[in-house]
């Protein structure tokens, strides 16, 4: 094979997420999985922003696009959005050094915690581990329709559309990081809707949904956890009637509280990460993209 490692273009993306679809596919067959995969519109608008905000390299192999290699940095962390090869290329010895050029990139742009939201292929896993990404917890998905158990709790909070300042500040505090660039998509060009949580005045949380899916969510005060997720999930099931939520395995009050609304749980990923960072005992993933 002659391998040729390059910076991704604008032009590249209808052929990265190509290379996402079938290797997704090819992921899921093999491990059992029984989920649709992405629409491809969606696929190519978070590669566009992933592009546009990140890192992104690819490898073509013997003059053909085979492995795709991006992330992001926001202030000092480091998020693997994805990592994908064609299936006849995986296990080649391919993608490890592309994986490793964007690592570097990110170390020179002030990057010092490196994680990524890994699928359940060993082979990507075991990756991961040798370049310094130990396990951290499971993120798990609960789905379906939820079940009524009263409005305790939602009356004690004010929800509203959300500010970008405030967005801005709760994850400075939950994720370490502001991420303003990925606010502004979520709010400006990827058609979510955005609610902020407030008691007395004071802004505690916000979250987001679209089509049904809940995410990203924080909340800094313990206290307003389950009004929070009571309001995204009215929100959310009353846009589809079904809601989904992706949880890390450390926030043990949305797992309950999920399992209490009668959400099943669907599917389960793993956070890698080479340090523990910000307090994602309050928080929801917006999934494998962004984080």
């Amino acid at each position: 094979m002659t391998v040729n490692y390059r910076r991704a273009t604008e032009s590249d993306i209808p052929g990265a997420a190509e290379i996402f679809l079938v290797s997704v596919a090819d992921m899921y067959a093999r491990t059992g999985i029984k989920s649709p995969p992405p629409e491809r519109s969606i696929v190519e608008l978070n590669y566009t922003h992933v592009f546009r905000t990140g890192i992104f390299y690819v490898a073509e192999v013997d003059g053909q696009l085979g492995t795709i290699c991006h992330a992001i940095v926001r202030d000092r962390i480091w998020f693997l959005s994805g990592f994908w090869a064609l299936p006849d290329l995986q296990g080649q010895r391919v993608g490890g050094s592309l994986l490793k050029l964007v690592m570097e990139e990110g170390a020179r742009a002030g990057a010092q915690t490196f994680f990524t939201w890994s699928s359940v292929d060993l082979q990507a896993m075991a990756t991961y581990m040798k370049m310094g990404m130990m396990p951290g917890y499971q993120i798990l998905t609960f789905a379906g329709r939820p079940v009524e158990t009263g409005n305790a709790g939602e009356s004690a909070i004010d929800v509203k559309p959300l500010s970008l300042s405030t967005a801005i500040a709760v994850d400075g505090r939950v994720r370490e990081t502001g991420r303003e660039v990925d606010h502004r998509f979520w709010l400006e060009e990827a058609g979510a809707q955005g609610r902020e949580i407030s008691r007395d005045g004071r802004a505690f949380g916000y979250f987001y949904f679209n089509k049904g899916t809940i995410g990203p969510a924080a909340w800094t005060n313990d206290e307003v956890a389950e009004g929070l997720l009571r309001a995204a999930l009215a929100e959310a099931s009353r846009e589809s009637g079904d809601a989904r939520l992706m949880i890390p395995g450390i926030n043990h009050t949305a797992i309950r509280f999920a399992l209490s609304r009668g959400l099943r749980l669907t599917g389960f990923s793993h956070l890698l990460t080479s340090a523990p960072f910000g307090q994602m005992q309050q928080y929801l993933s917006s999934g494998p993209s962004l984080f």
